[in-house]
């Protein structure tokens, strides 16, 4: 086993667990490693947020996948620790699931809505990865209202202050009220604050953003800020996601 996969079991996604150990290190056999796709051996353990885990307990974890549908309120980090002392998912999640899981496709400190939790690297990977047409829906709240030439704009892809062009969404104007619009825009990518960015790139500013669906999983499902639902297995999200694909 690799140890960026070890670390993915513990609780970090795929990119956080090569991240940390690229800039952190993690110590194996008392030994710090620097190098993701450094090889564990059959008697190695490891040391992580202060705790010590062997690899043979973590191929028996591995084994063991979960999921979890979460309803992230405002107001709450997509990280399991923070230095700040600012409430996290982990808070969130303390008493109510057992096992180590990490969000797939993180949403802003001030954005609700959902999130998937799962100790399943693959299908996270999966999910993410825009060629498997995974779609993710939010509700935008802006202040003014775009023009049809503007939508279309967002829709055919527009380029973010990054230089980064967005790939082909859809988006509809689901209420005006004095000088606010709710949009719904629907997309297969998740760049970090990308709607954020969408409209920012219109000129206009978002006041509040909600996922309300990521690929076949609807916010209905876990309908109040803070609402947690355990998915039955890997059999069932897996079949739910084939017969979902747009």
């Amino acid at each position: 086993m690799k140890l960026q996969k070890a670390l993915q079991i513990i609780s970090l996604s795929r990119r956080q667990s090569s991240e940390y150990i690229l800039k952190e290190g993690v110590k194996v056999n008392n030994k710090l490693v620097n190098e993701p796709w450094y090889e564990l051996k059959e008697n190695d353990f490891i040391e992580f947020d202060n705790k010590k885990y062997y690899l043979s307990d973590l191929q028996k974890k591995a084994e063991n996948k979960v999921y979890y549908l979460l309803n992230k309120p405002k107001g709450i980090l997509c990280t399991f620790k923070d230095d700040f002392g600012r409430k996290t998912v982990n808070d969130l999640l303390k008493g109510k699931i057992e096992e180590r899981v990490f969000y797939v496709g993180r949403l802003d400190y001030d954005s609700s809505g959902l999130l998937l939790l799962t100790n399943d690297g693959d299908l996270a990977n999966y999910l993410l990865r825009p060629e498997n047409k995974v779609t993710k829906v939010y509700e935008v709240l802006i202040k003014g209202t775009p023009s049809k030439k503007e939508l279309q704009k967002l829709e055919e892809g527009i380029t973010l202050e990054t230089g980064y062009k967005t790939m082909k969404s859809k988006v509809k104007i689901l209420k005006k009220e004095k000088d606010l619009s709710l949009l719904q825009i629907s997309l297969n990518e998740g760049k970090k604050r990308q709607i954020k960015l969408m409209i920012k790139a219109l000129g206009y500013k978002v006041i509040e953003l909600k996922r309300i669906k990521f690929g076949p999983w609807s916010i209905e499902e876990v309908p109040k800020p803070g609402d947690i639902k355990s998915l039955r297995g890997a059999e069932e999200v897996k079949n739910r996601l084939l017969s979902n694909i747009s």
